[in-house]
């Protein structure tokens, strides 16, 4: 089963993946390292980054993943409707759990804010800003959502856990 967390940069998405890693043994990517990567290997040959080349260079790692692993569960703000119709492509619909993650916008801020920035990709407040409205406003027939201003941990892992099972038995 491949496990889509769409949300807003700040909304918890990575802290939830974790989560479902260390509680479910869910393979969780981390995404934001491998774009990262593919950045500097791009700034180190002398070319621009730019979005169908990292679609290029992260994507086929994740469908690598979705070979070798019962469940993987990767993370997107889905604001980028190319990197999301990729990740979408990466397996059948019946096969994809879309779990949609919210959570307010000076919540996100106050997230981003006091967290370690080594693995995110550096972004203004504007960018935040405006990635947390494209996010939001992201039309998406979710299987799951939830609004995490102050989600606990345990109601995210078994309401994920029930949803897969589910879709097992189907």
């Amino acid at each position: 089963m491949f496990i889509l967390l769409i949300g807003p940069k700040g909304c918890g998405k990575t802290y939830l993946g974790q989560s479902l890693e260390r509680v479910l043994g869910v393979r969780f990517f981390h995404v934001e390292p491998l774009w990262m990567a593919w950045n500097a290997e791009c700034r180190g040959a002398g070319r621009a980054p730019n979005l169908a080349g990292g679609i290029a260079a992260v994507h086929p790692k994740l469908a690598e993943a979705l070979g070798a692993y019962e469940h993987v569960c990767v993370e997107t703000t889905g604001a980028s409707r190319e990197i999301l119709e990729g990740l979408l492509a990466l397996q059948p619909r019946t096969r994809t759990l879309l779990v949609r993650i919210s959570a307010p916008l000076d919540v996100c801020l106050e997230r981003i804010a006091a967290r370690d920035a080594t693995h995110q990709l550096p972004a203004d407040e504007a960018t935040i800003r405006k990635v947390h409205a494209l996010s939001e406003a992201l039309e998406l027939d979710a299987d799951l959502s939830f609004e995490n201003a102050g989600l606990a941990e345990a109601t995210f892992v078994e309401r994920v856990a029930q949803a897969l099972r589910a879709r097992a038995e189907d």
